[in-house]
């Protein structure tokens, strides 16, 4: 299930979406709705990293997990997902089996990273909307909060 969040007023461009109970097609859909209103965005980049991080949370993380999107600047999209595993992510050596994921990510994103939080995590990552994709521009240090 997909909702506007409870600020949606103040930022209608944004959707919260509760992982445990939706598809991944439905997070694309809603996430290619979001894009749709003629803003130019580079929609299928905006899409892949959605779905990288929201995949890796099912592949390596716990559940309840959430994911956000919402436009944080004209020209900026941000991504969240939650899950309640400790583990960090990481990028990994690919090989048959994946670890294509945060490459992608790390490559489409102009910055990505990990907050921790007591008993979860939430990786982030941004796309600049309105500049030409900067490769390996992470910042994939974590934080606590």
């Amino acid at each position: 299930m997909c909702s506007q969040p409870l600020g949606a007023l103040n930022n209608p461009e944004s959707i919260t979406c509760d992982l445990d109970a939706i598809s991944m097609r439905e997070v694309r859909e809603r996430v290619r709705g979001l894009l749709a209103g003629g803003t130019g965005v580079p929609v299928e980049d905006a899409v892949q990293v959605v779905d990288e991080l929201v995949s890796n949370s099912h592949r390596h993380g716990e559940g309840p997990r959430r994911c956000r999107v919402s436009m944080v600047a004209r020209d900026r999209l941000r991504v969240e997902v939650d899950d309640s595993s400790p583990a960090l992510p990481r990028i990994r050596t690919p090989d048959n089996r994946g670890g294509r994921g945060l490459l992608l990510v790390d490559r489409i994103a102009s910055a990505w990273g990990v907050t921790r939080h007591e008993r979860s995590k939430t990786v982030w990552a941004e796309v600049d909307l309105g500049r030409p994709r900067v490769r390996g521009r992470a910042s994939h240090l974590a934080r606590s909060s």
